[in-house]
């Protein structure tokens, strides 16, 4: 194939419209990333232009700093892998001030997993986040299996 049939080959593509609305949130594609395995989306950004993607779920954000579960974390088996990160974050004040400026420079759909030990401090989670621009929308952790007060009992009822 030519430069010339290169060239008209790009300009006769077929261009899809993916856009679709997740409970009023406007996504540009239904792609996004599982919370808890993309980080922070930025760690990425070496391998996927992050913008393309419907959402950015961010790993579980608490109040607090939280150190997460002491090593071993991740442990392989015959039949995949098992993990125990414990919600390692950096706490809702630092990625506000560390990660969100820099989502919102790169133009990601934003979604914050917000974990906590409380309905009160999921309430104050929200609060917190939602005096910020550039979050789409929260996703709530109630379930978490790696944390002993984890959420397990607000998602059984």
């Amino acid at each position: 194939m030519n430069t010339t049939d290169r060239k008209t080959k790009k300009k006769n593509r077929i261009i899809l419209d993916l856009e679709v609305d997740l409970g009023g949130m406007i996504l540009k594609n239904p792609i996004t990333v599982a919370s808890g395995t993309f980080g922070y989306g930025l760690e990425y950004e070496p391998f996927v232009d992050i913008a393309s993607l419907g959402a950015v779920i961010v790993k579980g954000t608490t109040l607090g700093p939280r150190t997460g579960n002491p090593p071993p974390r991740i442990l392989e088996t015959p039949s995949g892998m098992l993990n125990a990160i414990g919600l390692e974050n950096p706490g809702v004040e630092s990625f506000i001030k560390h990660h969100l400026p820099v989502l919102r420079s790169r133009n990601v759909t934003v979604i914050v997993n917000i974990a906590g030990n409380t309905v009160e401090e999921y309430a104050e989670l929200a609060g917190i986040l939602n005096d910020q621009s550039g979050i789409a929308g929260l996703e709530v952790n109630i379930s978490c299996p790696n944390v002993k007060k984890g959420g397990l009992q607000f998602g059984t009822d």
